[in-house]
C-alpha cells in the first residue's frame, strides 16, 4: 500500500503546481485479461511505473489516486523500460471522493481467439471497500469471460433456486448483491436459466467475509 501511494504522490508532484490540490479518488485495479501475451504487464500512471509485473488474476489494494485532473493509464509488456513501451493507453479524469474498480479485460492479440473481444479497461464507479450494512457481504459480479455467452447465476443452497444475476453479458457489471454472510451454492446457467454450465461453492461464512465487499469475476 505504501509503495503505491508513494508512486501516486510522486505523480502528483510531477504535475503543474496549479494541479496539486487535495482531490483524490480511491481505485482498485484487477487484471482479468486472459490473453497469454498479457499474462503479466506493467502499468504506468502518466510516465511513472505504477505496477510492475502485474499478473493475471491478481488485484491491487484500493489506493488513493489523483482526482480532478487528467491522467493517463498505460499498459506495457512486463519487460518494459519506460512509458514509451506502452501498447494501450486510457485517459481518465476521476471524480473527487469517488471509488472505482478498474478491470483489465479482453484480448490484446487478435490471432488465436474466437471471438476477439478487444482489450480494454472496464471502469465501475461507486465501488465499495466494505459492506453497506453491518453483517452482510456485498458482492460485485463482473462477466469477464471473453468466449462465454449471456448467462444467469442461480443460487440453489439457501434460496432454493433464486436467480441472483439475470442475463449478464460480456463486460457487464451486474451491480452489488447485498448478501447475508452465509455459505451459498451458485449455478451458472444459459440465459434461459434452464441449462447449467458450471456450479461453484461461495462459502462467505466459512471464509469469514462478514462486513466485506468483494468482486467476483468470470
Amino acid at each position: 500500500m505504501q509503495y503505491f501511494n508513494k508512486l501516486l504522490f510522486s505523480a502528483l508532484l510531477s504535475m503543474p503546481v496549479c494541479s496539486i490540490v487535495a482531490q483524490t479518488a480511491r481505485v482498485q485495479v484487477i487484471h482479468n485479461s486472459p490473453d497469454a501475451i498479457a499474462s503479466a504487464v506493467d502499468v504506468y500512471l502518466n510516465d511513472l511505473l505504477l505496477i510492475d509485473d502485474f499478473e493475471f488474476r491478481t488485484a491491487t489494494p484500493f489506493i488513493d489516486a489523483p482526482a480532478g485532473v487528467d491522467i493517463t493509464v498505460g499498459i506495457a509488456p512486463s519487460n518494459s523500460t519506460s512509458s514509451a513501451d506502452v501498447i494501450a493507453t486510457f485517459d481518465y479524469n476521476l471524480a473527487d471522493g469517488e471509488t472505482y474498480i478498474i478491470v483489465a479485460s479482453g484480448i490484446v492479440n487478435v490471432g488465436g481467439y474466437n471471438p476477439v473481444q478487444p482489450f480494454n479497461l472496464e471502469v465501475f464507479a461507486g465501488a465499495r471497500e466494505a459492506a453497506d450494512l453491518t453483517g452482510n457481504t456485498d458482492v460485485l459480479v463482473y462477466h469477464g469471460s471473453t468466449d462465454a455467452p449471456t448467462v444467469d447465476v442461480v443460487e440453489t443452497l439457501v434460496t432454493g433456486g433464486a436467480t441472483i444475476v439475470d442475463n449478464a453479458s460480456y463486460s457487464d457489471f451486474a451491480g452489488y448483491l447485498e448478501l447475508l454472510t452465509l455459505d451459498y451454492r451458485l449455478e451458472v446457467r444459459d440465459e434461459t436459466g434452464t441449462v447449467t454450465v458450471k456450479s461453484y461453492e461461495a462459502p462467505l461464512s466459512t471464509l469469514g467475509l462478514e462486513n466485506a465487499a468483494l468482486t467476483v469475476l468470470a
